[in-house]
């Protein structure tokens, strides 16, 4: 039985999260993950019935917190462009020591998942919708384009990192593949004061400073 607390077993949650971004969910083993945390296997098998449970708290565990990251971000920003790349930097920060195999291994090992993710895509589709006609009234964004449209290409292009082994060069990193998209995203959608904004931040946020691509 387990018997953490509910604090404690949100830090055990948070604490097995890089341990599947680095090795993928196929080689996040329960051994692993067990010899990674300092606890015996067993331990681990009384805290979850067995490695889909764990896995399947473990993220929605962490969509959550991201989730409630990207509110206060949002509620604390002064316009949303600057909300905007802020959610980028918070969700690049997974990418920095996610594994390439973590999405194939996801579609390919956990099916039922998928269905899952499209449920919060969906809402993370109408949260992105408001954002982008907040945006607008507040002129960082235009408004002559079809948000629907190019927010979609995005989603088709992100779709595009379960593949990146067979479509990109093996030098370029899921970081970089990342921030190029996340960027073009912005460009796209960016009015001209928007661009300006984007560009002031790019120059002195430190939050971003490893971000290879300042003007496209």
């Amino acid at each position: 039985m387990n018997q953490y607390s509910r604090g404690e077993h949100n830090q055990l949650l948070t604490a097995i999260f890089p341990i599947i971004l680095e090795k993928g969910l196929k080689c996040a083993t329960m051994d692993l993950v067990a010899r990674r945390l300092g606890m015996s296997k067993r331990t681990l098998y009384e805290i979850f019935q067995n490695k889909s449970a764990m896995i399947f708290e473990v993220l929605d565990h962490n969509d959550a917190n991201k989730r409630e990251q990207g509110r206060r971000l949002i509620d604390s920003a002064p316009d949303m462009m600057v909300a905007l790349l802020k959610i980028i930097n918070l969700h690049r920060q997974d990418l920095q020591g996610m594994n390439p195999s973590f999405f194939k291994d996801m579609d390919r090992l956990y099916p039922e998942m998928r269905h899952r993710y499209e449920e919060r895509h969906q809402r993370h589709r109408e949260a992105l919708q408001a954002l982008y006609e907040k945006g607008v009234e507040q002129g960082v964004f235009r408004d002559d384009i079809n948000f629907l449209i190019v927010s979609r290409m995005m989603e088709i292009q992100g779709e595009s990192l379960k593949r990146m082994e067979e479509l990109f060069p093996p030098e370029i990193t899921l970081l970089e593949i990342y921030d190029t998209m996340s960027i073009g995203f912005l460009r796209t959608i960016a009015s001209r004061r928007g661009n300006d904004l984007l560009d002031a931040y790019l120059s002195t946020s430190t939050e971003m400073q490893s971000l290879p691509i300042k003007k496209l």
